[in-house]
């Protein structure tokens, strides 16, 4: 099969109808993120950012690829109401047990990175709170999503995504006129978290028929998923945000606020995660064609790489232009503009590729993964100035180059393999 058939009219029509919508969605929120930019003071700006990395930790650490675990052993499931119940709550008592490790070591650690870059007492204590509640809400929202995409009801995350974020938007705007700080933002956040948490809620209860009790026929399929998918996940997280805490170690709070303005930039890469968690994801899933499965694959790769150089050519011709949109506070990172599209394009891309390999249950082995990563990152680091802007995305693109040669590479062989023996199969 062709690139041309794989996109076949209705394909394309869904995808572009949702990826309207999630681009809508990510226009609101890259104006949510522009205000703050804009109307918050650099220090807190600065301890917002290193709030947000945490809380892209603990999200990961409290799901540990849960969510898609249960998009993979939910596939078989289709239209069985009592089994994808089971499912549900197995994986949510699999999350309580996950946060409860999880939080015990990540509340002492962000404690301490706020502290270092000496933000007052109290709101280190607030900001650990809301990172760790919005957290443990945003899990239970994927493991929902999961269903929701499975079952095919993507106008559901459409509608939820267009109403929520729309009232965070015009939230944040009166907020910037009464008093916008990083803990300000943090409950908005909180409080996103947990609209979706109930209107998702809600649907799983029309959905699926819940068991009075946890029947627990999953857990072991889940944690043999979440054990060759946790590893991974741990390392991709931890160094995804190591260079934002070097900073934050070794720099000031000024330079952290620097780097969260740059990465608001890259709001875009959030419509191109939502499209494929919602379709790409899924037809992986359920396809089992070896010949359908590459084209969808060289699809997929093809798309990243037009857009890489698609953004550095505009980069490279309009930096002031893209950089005005932050305010003259940070006018001056026409260079460190160019690094973080390089990191952030490769990191969305190495990204997109594992989780395709993840919805088929191809998980790439920890020792190919972390070797060549931590390989990446110490020479990276090592030639460059971890304190800096500029040095932090640099570490960063490093460590994704290395990530999407490996992904594409380890993805091509068992695309491969799994041709060979639909072959002797037949």
């Amino acid at each position: 099969m062709s690139i041309a058939a794989l996109l076949t009219r209705q394909r394309l029509g869904r995808l572009t109808g949702f990826a309207s919508t999630q681009l809508a969605v990510q226009l609101m929120g890259f104006g949510v993120g522009i205000v703050l930019v804009r109307y918050m003071a650099q220090t807190q700006y600065g301890y917002y950012t290193l709030a947000i990395s945490m809380a892209s930790v603990a999200n990961i650490l409290t799901d540990l690829g849960l969510a898609t675990a249960v998009m993979a052993l939910g596939g078989r499931l289709l239209g069985q109401r009592q089994a994808l119940g089971a499912l549900v709550s197995d994986a949510n008592g699999l999350h309580r047990q996950l946060a409860g490790w999880s939080f015990a070591a990540l509340i002492p650690c962000c404690a301490w990175l706020l502290m270092r870059q000496q933000a007052p007492t109290w709101q280190v204590a607030v900001l650990t709170v809301l990172i760790i509640a919005a957290a443990a809400l945003n899990v239970r929202v994927g493991i929902a999503l999961s269903i929701a995409r499975l079952s095919g009801h993507v106008a559901l995350q459409q509608k939820l995504d267009l109403r929520i974020n729309a009232a965070k938007l015009a939230t944040v705007l009166l907020l910037a006129f009464v008093a916008l700080d990083a803990t300000v933002a943090c409950l908005l956040n909180l409080v996103v978290a947990a609209a979706y948490f109930v209107s998702l809620r809600r649907y799983l209860t029309e959905q699926v028929e819940r068991p009075a009790l946890a029947a627990g026929q999953n857990l072991a399929a889940l944690r043999q998923h979440l054990w060759k998918q946790a590893p991974n996940s741990i390392y991709f997280v931890l160094s995804s945000q190591l260079a934002v805490w070097l900073i934050g170690v070794f720099g000031s709070a000024e330079r952290v606020a620097e780097v969260g303005a740059l990465g608001r930039l890259g709001a875009g890469f959030a419509v191109i995660s939502s499209v494929s968690a919602a379709l790409v994801l899924p037809y992986f899933a359920r396809q089992d064609g070896p010949v359908e499965l590459m084209s969808g694959f060289v699809s997929v790769n093809a798309f990243y790489a037009a857009l890489l150089a698609l953004l550095l050519t505009l980069a490279s011709a309009f930096p002031a232009a893209i950089l005005w949109v932050l305010g003259g506070t940070y006018g001056g990172l026409q260079s460190e503009l160019l690094w973080m599209i390089l990191a952030s394009t490769l990191a969305t891309w190495g990204g997109t590729v594992y989780s395709i390999g993840c919805a088929r249950g191809w998980v790439m082995p920890l020792w190919l993964v972390v070797s060549t990563g931590l390989a990446a990152t110490a020479i990276a680091a090592s030639l460059v100035d971890v304190s800096t802007v500029r040095g932090s995305f640099q570490i960063n693109t490093a460590t994704g180059a290395v990530g999407v040669v490996v992904a594409i590479g380890y993805f091509t062989w068992k695309l491969r393999r799994h041709a060979h023996l639909k072959a002797s199969a037949a």
